[in-house]
This record gives C-alpha cells, structure tokens and sequence, in this order.
C-alpha cells in the first residue's frame, strides 16, 4: 500500500463559527481525517484567539497573519515552513496562507460578493476579489459545491472548466433520527423566546444579514400564520445577528409580535438539532447561496421546506422542495400558507427530502476529495518523471 497522502489542511473558518464555512471546514477535517489514505494536518493563520468551544485537537496555529506570510513567500515562506512537506494544501476559505510545494487546492463556496455589493461590508469585493482571482490562478484546482457555483466561476473566469470540480457537501453532521429530548428542548426554546406550546413552528435558520432575506421572510409569515389548522403558527429564528440588519432588528423588538415570533440566536448543536427535526415547516428565502447548508440539514431532518427558485437550494431538492421567487412577497406568502394549511403535503415533502437528501454524507465528500488529490499528484509526478 502507497504512504498517505500528506494533505493540509485550513481549519481556520471552524475555530471561529459552528455554522456556513466554519461548519463545512470542522466536517472536513473529520471526514478526511477517518480516510486511511491521508495524513491530515490542520492548520490555522489567525492572530485573534480561537472559540474555546470551537477548539479542534493538533491544530497547527501560526499568529503571523495570511497577509504577512503571503509577503515572506518571495523568501521561500509556506505553511510547509510550520507543517513539514505536503503532497496537497486545501484552502478553505478568502484567507489564502502561501504554499511553497505542495499541489494548492481552493474551495470556492460562492461568488455572492461579487454580484450584489450591498450583501457585504463595504469594499469587501475590491478588497477579495482580486486576492481570490490570484489564489484560483495559481490553484492547481477550484472545489465548488454546486453547479451553479461552477458556472459562475467559469462565467468569471477565474478557472478553466477542466480545473473546477463540483463536490456537493454532506448533511449527516445532524442526527436524522429523533433524540429522547427533543420534545423538552423545543418546549423549552419555545419558553425561552415568549413562543406558546401550542401552535406549528416555521423555522427561520441562519445568520441575521441582507442576503438571508428574513425580513421578507418575516413579513410573509406574518400574513400567513392564521392559514394553520388550530393554533396560529409561531416563527422561530435561530441564528446569530449579523450586520446590515438594522431594520430587521427593529421589527422584530416589535411588542405586538410577542407570542408569534421568537429569537433564539446562535443555538447549540443538539438544540439545533431538535429544531431542525422538530419544525413543521423550514424557511429559507435567501437571495443567493453556493450550496444552502440549512435547506440540506432539513431534508435530511425530513422536513417541509420551502425556499428559493433558481438557487442551488432548489436544485438540490428539486421536487421535495417548494421554491418559489425569494423577491416575490405575495408568492412566499402563498406558498408559506399553503404548507401550513396543510399537513399532509408537509409530510409528503419531508419523505421525499429525507431521499433527497439520504446521499449527502462529509465521508462521501471526504472520498471524492481524496480522489481529485490523488490525481493531481499523479499528475505532478508524471510530469517530472
């Protein structure tokens, strides 16, 4: 048998959030980590210190940050100098540490900086895109999690055809099947945010930011939470508060939305769990995603979900989802009120999602990684043979 593949690693984005990027960074590190066939060894260039509950054993952290390291590289400057040879470098994330040897591999998980700047901080595309063009010219390949990621990489050009791949990203770091305690921790979510025991609950997961759409979600539940069969529905967000969310912030400090919409903010894990098994109906009308993380946890949950037409949430869940234009406020309305009226097709959906969704596991997408590494290895080899 051939020695493991000695593969780094950027696990940075998962020693600062549990969720998106960070999410995706800590499950890969376990996932090809459990592959027989790579040596991983984590790595993070972060000046600030790490969540103490997000912390990941034998991480390899250098205080020099990306930007000082990038200026060391003319020197001979790598994350080889800190991590020893490397066969692969994968980059996770807009923060690119120099690679000396080793084959570099980039993830791009979306391209939604560059098409609506007000979905960012102020000059966060002037400031990555061209740091991220320069990263993808020197990749040796591009990992996307949908095709219309890839699309769009390509419409950018930022890589040719041949060097991008699409991986989609597992779904089983949430427990499909129901925990013991799930009814006591949604009750208890349920007091916590000033929601009644009774009623369906709409779950609004994600982080408070323009791009998410919640206010548009908001306003569309509360047009249509009286279409419940019994009790009106009640909204739960759970995620933390971002930027640019102002005016939603304000509307939900709204008095008279007591009892029919709750905040939970950034939840923890088996929390979030119950929810995500526990909600009645998942809503999820962002304007614009790489892969829609939420919406794979929830058919793998088998839960109805409806969410946006014309984005990789939609692709992925085709007909086990209902999608409908994101902008359209009459048009989410509807679409919400129909799922609340009726119980039955919430529960078709949620059959059809668990299948949807029953092929999204980090190992597979650990597997097809190793894959594309070992050919990009074989390829250097051959070419100094």
């Amino acid at each position: 048998m051939s020695a493991p593949l000695r593969v780094g690693l950027d696990v940075r984005p998962a020693l600062l959030s549990r969720t998106g990027i960070g999410r995706v960074a800590r499950e890969l590190f376990g996932a090809l980590s459990r592959r027989a066939g790579l040596h991983v060894r984590p790595f993070a260039a972060m000046a600030r210190r790490p969540r103490a509950e997000l912390a990941l054993a034998g991480v390899r952290a250098s205080p020099v940050p990306a930007r000082l390291q990038r200026a060391l590289a003319p020197l001979g400057f790598g994350v080889e100098s800190l991590l020893g040879p490397l066969d692969v470098f994968q980059h996770t994330d807009l923060v690119f540490a120099p690679v000396a040897r080793a084959a570099p591999v980039l993830i791009v998980h979306d391209l939604c900086f560059l098409h609506d700047e007000g979905w960012h901080d102020a000059g966060f595309a002037r400031r990555v895109g061209p740091r991220l063009a320069a990263a993808a010219a020197e990749a040796r390949a591009v990992v996307v999690p949908s095709a219309r990621v890839a699309a769009d990489v390509a419409a950018r050009r930022l890589a040719p055809a041949e060097r991008v791949h699409v991986v989609p990203w597992g779904a089983d770091h949430v427990p499909a099947a129901p925990a013991p305690d799930d009814g006591a921790r949604l009750a208890a979510l349920r007091r916590r945010t000033g929601l009644p025991a009774e009623g369906p609950l709409v779950l609004l997961p994600g982080t408070r930011e323009p791009r998410k759409n919640q206010l548009a979600a908001l306003s569309a539940f509360l047009r249509a939470r009286g279409a419940a069969r019994g009790a009106p529905a009640v909204l739960l967000l759970a995620g933390p508060r971002g930027w640019g969310c102002d005016e939603l912030e304000a509307r939900l400090a709204d008095p008279s939305l007591a009892g029919a919409v709750g905040v939970a903010g950034e939840v923890e894990e088996a929390e979030l769990a119950a929810l995500l098994r526990g909600a009645d109906v998942v809503l999820y009308p962002s304007l614009a995603e790489g892969f829609g993380l939420p919406v794979a946890e929830a058919l793998r949950c088998g839960r109805a979900v409806l969410t946006s037409a014309a984005t990789p949430m939609a692709d992925l869940g085709g007909a086990a989802v209902l999608a409908v234009d994101p902008r359209d406020a009459t048009a989410l309305e509807q679409a919400l009120a129909a799922l609340l009226a009726d119980p039955s097709r919430r529960a078709a959906l949620g059959e059809a999602g668990r299948r949807v969704a029953a092929p999204l596991s980090w190992d597979a997408t650990a597997a097809r990684l190793e894959a594309l590494y070992r050919t990009l290895v074989a390829g250097v080899d051959s070419a100094t043979a």
